[in-house]
Protein backbone atom coordinates (compact mmCIF):
# COMPACT_ATOMS: atom_id res chain seq x y z
CA UNK A 1 0.00 0.00 0.00
CA UNK A 2 1.04 3.56 -0.70
CA UNK A 3 2.20 5.76 2.16
CA UNK A 4 0.10 8.91 2.84
CA UNK A 5 0.51 12.02 0.73
CA UNK A 6 2.65 14.83 2.09
CA UNK A 7 0.80 17.29 4.29
CA UNK A 8 1.21 21.05 4.20
CA UNK A 9 3.46 21.08 7.27
CA UNK A 10 5.82 18.51 5.70
CA UNK A 11 5.97 20.39 2.40
CA UNK A 12 6.82 23.65 4.17
CA UNK A 13 9.76 21.98 5.93
CA UNK A 14 10.94 20.43 2.66
CA UNK A 15 10.69 23.68 0.68
CA UNK A 16 12.46 25.58 3.44
CA UNK A 17 15.35 23.14 3.17
CA UNK A 18 15.27 23.35 -0.65
CA UNK A 19 16.02 27.06 -0.54
CA UNK A 20 18.83 26.57 1.96
CA UNK A 21 20.74 24.07 -0.20
CA UNK A 22 22.68 24.40 -3.41
CA UNK A 23 21.41 22.20 -6.23
CA UNK A 24 24.47 19.97 -5.98
CA UNK A 25 23.77 19.32 -2.28
CA UNK A 26 20.37 17.73 -2.87
CA UNK A 27 21.33 14.09 -2.45
CA UNK A 28 20.86 11.37 0.14
CA UNK A 29 24.32 11.85 1.70
CA UNK A 30 23.60 15.43 2.74
CA UNK A 31 23.33 15.74 6.53
CA UNK A 32 20.45 18.26 6.30
CA UNK A 33 18.38 15.89 4.15
CA UNK A 34 19.08 13.06 6.58
CA UNK A 35 18.00 15.29 9.48
CA UNK A 36 14.80 16.37 7.70
CA UNK A 37 13.90 12.73 7.08
CA UNK A 38 14.27 12.11 10.81
CA UNK A 39 12.14 15.14 11.70
CA UNK A 40 9.37 14.21 9.26
CA UNK A 41 9.13 10.78 10.85
CA UNK A 42 8.75 12.44 14.26
CA UNK A 43 5.98 14.87 13.32
CA UNK A 44 3.21 12.37 14.07
CA UNK A 45 0.83 13.83 11.46
CA UNK A 46 -0.41 10.53 10.03
CA UNK A 47 -2.36 7.75 11.71
CA UNK A 48 -1.97 5.14 8.96
CA UNK A 49 1.52 4.44 7.57
CA UNK A 50 1.44 1.18 5.54
CA UNK A 51 5.20 1.10 4.90
CA UNK A 52 7.02 2.64 7.90
CA UNK A 53 10.46 1.78 6.51
CA UNK A 54 9.90 3.82 3.35
CA UNK A 55 7.86 6.57 5.02
CA UNK A 56 9.61 9.94 4.55
CA UNK A 57 12.86 8.11 3.98
CA UNK A 58 16.04 9.92 2.94
CA UNK A 59 15.33 8.88 -0.64
CA UNK A 60 11.75 10.19 -0.52
CA UNK A 61 12.95 13.54 0.83
CA UNK A 62 15.52 13.76 -1.98
CA UNK A 63 12.79 13.02 -4.53
CA UNK A 64 10.57 15.72 -3.06
CA UNK A 65 13.36 18.27 -3.47
CA UNK A 66 13.70 17.10 -7.07
CA UNK A 67 9.99 17.85 -7.52
CA UNK A 68 10.64 21.43 -6.47
CA UNK A 69 13.48 21.66 -9.00
CA UNK A 70 10.87 21.13 -11.73
CA UNK A 71 9.07 24.26 -10.51
CA UNK A 72 12.23 26.34 -10.08
CA UNK A 73 12.83 28.62 -13.07
CA UNK A 74 16.40 29.20 -11.90
CA UNK A 75 17.20 25.49 -12.22
CA UNK A 76 18.52 24.62 -15.67
CA UNK A 77 18.16 20.84 -15.32
CA UNK A 78 15.04 18.73 -15.73
CA UNK A 79 14.03 17.82 -12.19
CA UNK A 80 11.27 15.25 -11.74
CA UNK A 81 8.82 14.88 -14.60
CA UNK A 82 5.63 15.02 -12.52
CA UNK A 83 5.01 16.81 -9.24
CA UNK A 84 2.00 16.72 -6.97
CA UNK A 85 -0.58 19.50 -7.04
CA UNK A 86 0.27 20.29 -3.43
CA UNK A 87 3.94 20.83 -4.37
CA UNK A 88 2.97 23.53 -6.85
CA UNK A 89 0.57 25.19 -4.39
CA UNK A 90 3.25 25.43 -1.69
CA UNK A 91 5.80 26.64 -4.24
CA UNK A 92 3.48 29.38 -5.53
CA UNK A 93 2.68 30.48 -1.99
CA UNK A 94 6.24 30.75 -0.70
CA UNK A 95 8.89 30.93 -3.42
CA UNK A 96 8.74 34.74 -3.37
CA UNK A 97 8.26 34.91 0.41
CA UNK A 98 11.18 32.96 1.80
CA UNK A 99 11.35 34.82 5.11
CA UNK A 100 7.74 33.88 5.80
CA UNK A 101 8.50 30.30 4.76
CA UNK A 102 11.43 30.12 7.16
CA UNK A 103 9.28 31.46 10.02
CA UNK A 104 6.52 28.95 9.27
CA UNK A 105 9.07 26.11 9.25
CA UNK A 106 10.43 27.28 12.59
CA UNK A 107 6.95 27.39 14.08
CA UNK A 108 6.16 23.89 12.85
CA UNK A 109 9.30 22.57 14.53
CA UNK A 110 8.40 24.44 17.70
CA UNK A 111 4.88 23.03 17.75
CA UNK A 112 5.42 19.44 16.66
CA UNK A 113 8.92 18.55 17.69
CA UNK A 114 8.99 19.88 21.24
CA UNK A 115 8.82 17.05 23.83
CA UNK A 116 5.35 16.08 25.05
CA UNK A 117 4.58 14.25 28.24
CA UNK A 118 2.82 10.90 28.09
CA UNK A 119 -0.28 12.49 29.64
CA UNK A 120 -0.33 15.27 27.03
CA UNK A 121 -0.25 12.71 24.24
CA UNK A 122 -3.06 10.71 25.83
CA UNK A 123 -5.20 13.84 26.10
CA UNK A 124 -4.95 14.54 22.35
CA UNK A 125 -7.69 12.50 20.70
CA UNK A 126 -9.57 12.71 17.42
CA UNK A 127 -12.52 14.14 19.33
CA UNK A 128 -10.52 17.00 20.84
CA UNK A 129 -9.25 17.92 17.37
CA UNK A 130 -12.65 17.89 15.69
CA UNK A 131 -13.25 21.66 15.82
CA UNK A 132 -9.90 22.56 14.25
CA UNK A 133 -9.40 23.04 10.53
CA UNK A 134 -6.01 21.35 10.60
CA UNK A 135 -3.67 19.46 12.93
CA UNK A 136 -1.37 22.46 12.71
CA UNK A 137 -4.01 24.85 14.06
CA UNK A 138 -4.86 22.43 16.85
CA UNK A 139 -1.22 22.14 17.88
CA UNK A 140 -0.74 25.91 17.60
CA UNK A 141 -3.75 26.51 19.86
CA UNK A 142 -2.63 24.00 22.51
CA UNK A 143 0.94 25.28 22.57
CA UNK A 144 -0.27 28.86 23.04
CA UNK A 145 -2.38 28.03 26.09
CA UNK A 146 0.15 25.67 27.69
CA UNK A 147 3.06 28.09 27.35
CA UNK A 148 4.37 28.47 30.94
CA UNK A 149 5.21 32.15 30.41
CA UNK A 150 1.72 32.96 29.14
CA UNK A 151 0.13 31.00 32.00
CA UNK A 152 2.24 32.80 34.62
CA UNK A 153 1.67 36.29 33.21
CA UNK A 154 -2.07 35.78 32.67
CA UNK A 155 -2.66 34.48 36.19
CA UNK A 156 -0.61 37.29 37.69
CA UNK A 157 -2.65 39.84 35.73
CA UNK A 158 -5.92 38.34 36.99
CA UNK A 159 -4.72 38.16 40.59
CA UNK A 160 -3.64 41.81 40.46
CA UNK A 161 -7.33 42.73 40.22
CA UNK A 162 -8.93 39.83 42.12
CA UNK A 163 -8.22 37.81 45.25
CA UNK A 164 -8.66 34.43 43.58
CA UNK A 165 -8.68 32.84 40.15
CA UNK A 166 -12.20 32.07 38.95
CA UNK A 167 -13.44 30.43 35.79
CA UNK A 168 -14.36 33.32 33.51
CA UNK A 169 -17.12 31.23 31.97
CA UNK A 170 -19.02 29.52 34.81
CA UNK A 171 -17.48 31.59 37.66
CA UNK A 172 -16.38 28.47 39.55
CA UNK A 173 -13.95 29.42 42.34
CA UNK A 174 -11.66 26.47 43.03
CA UNK A 175 -10.06 28.12 46.06
CA UNK A 176 -13.42 28.81 47.69
CA UNK A 177 -14.52 25.22 47.05
CA UNK A 178 -11.32 23.30 47.87
CA UNK A 179 -9.49 25.77 50.07
CA UNK A 180 -5.74 26.06 49.52
CA UNK A 181 -5.80 22.82 47.50
CA UNK A 182 -7.61 24.71 44.73
CA UNK A 183 -5.30 27.73 44.58
CA UNK A 184 -3.77 26.89 41.21
CA UNK A 185 -6.37 24.70 39.51
CA UNK A 186 -7.56 27.20 36.91
CA UNK A 187 -6.38 26.59 33.34
CA UNK A 188 -5.72 29.04 30.53
CA UNK A 189 -7.80 28.95 27.35
CA UNK A 190 -6.75 30.66 24.10
CA UNK A 191 -10.05 32.30 23.24
CA UNK A 192 -9.28 33.18 19.64
CA UNK A 193 -10.28 31.20 16.58
CA UNK A 194 -7.51 30.74 14.02
CA UNK A 195 -9.10 30.29 10.60
CA UNK A 196 -5.83 30.13 8.71
CA UNK A 197 -2.35 28.90 9.53
CA UNK A 198 -0.86 31.57 11.81
CA UNK A 199 2.56 33.10 11.55
CA UNK A 200 4.82 33.92 14.45
CA UNK A 201 2.83 36.96 15.56
CA UNK A 202 2.56 37.49 19.29
CA UNK A 203 -0.74 37.05 21.08
CA UNK A 204 -2.41 39.70 23.24
CA UNK A 205 -3.05 38.68 26.83
CA UNK A 206 -6.74 39.58 26.56
CA UNK A 207 -7.04 36.74 24.05
CA UNK A 208 -6.54 34.33 26.97
CA UNK A 209 -9.04 33.60 29.75
CA UNK A 210 -8.91 31.58 32.97
CA UNK A 211 -11.24 28.58 32.89
CA UNK A 212 -12.04 25.49 34.92
CA UNK A 213 -11.17 22.12 33.39
CA UNK A 214 -14.81 21.33 32.50
CA UNK A 215 -15.43 24.57 30.60
CA UNK A 216 -12.03 24.20 28.94
CA UNK A 217 -12.91 20.76 27.60
CA UNK A 218 -16.24 22.01 26.22
CA UNK A 219 -14.58 25.01 24.51
CA UNK A 220 -11.83 22.91 22.94
CA UNK A 221 -14.24 20.19 21.80
CA UNK A 222 -16.43 22.77 20.03
CA UNK A 223 -13.64 25.09 18.91
CA UNK A 224 -14.77 27.25 16.00
CA UNK A 225 -18.43 26.65 16.82
CA UNK A 226 -18.57 27.86 20.42
CA UNK A 227 -16.61 30.62 22.14
CA UNK A 228 -16.51 31.67 25.79
CA UNK A 229 -19.37 34.18 25.45
CA UNK A 230 -21.56 31.55 23.78
CA UNK A 231 -20.90 29.10 26.61
CA UNK A 232 -21.68 31.76 29.23
CA UNK A 233 -25.10 32.33 27.63
CA UNK A 234 -25.81 28.59 27.64
CA UNK A 235 -24.89 28.34 31.33
CA UNK A 236 -27.07 31.33 32.25
CA UNK A 237 -30.11 29.63 30.70
CA UNK A 238 -29.75 26.65 33.04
Amino acid sequence: MKNPDWKREELILALDLYFRLDYGQMHGRNIDIIQLSKELRQLDLHTNIPDPKAFRSINSVSLKLANFKKLDQNFSGKGMRDGAKQDREIWNEFHCHRDTLNKEAGLIRQLYLKPQSKQEKQNITAETKMGYKSDFLFQFHKNRETDPVIIKVKKEMVLANAKTLKCEVCRFDATAFYGELGNDLMEIHYNKEQKTDPGLESSEMDEFITVCSNCHKVLDKHHGLLNADDLKKIIKKK
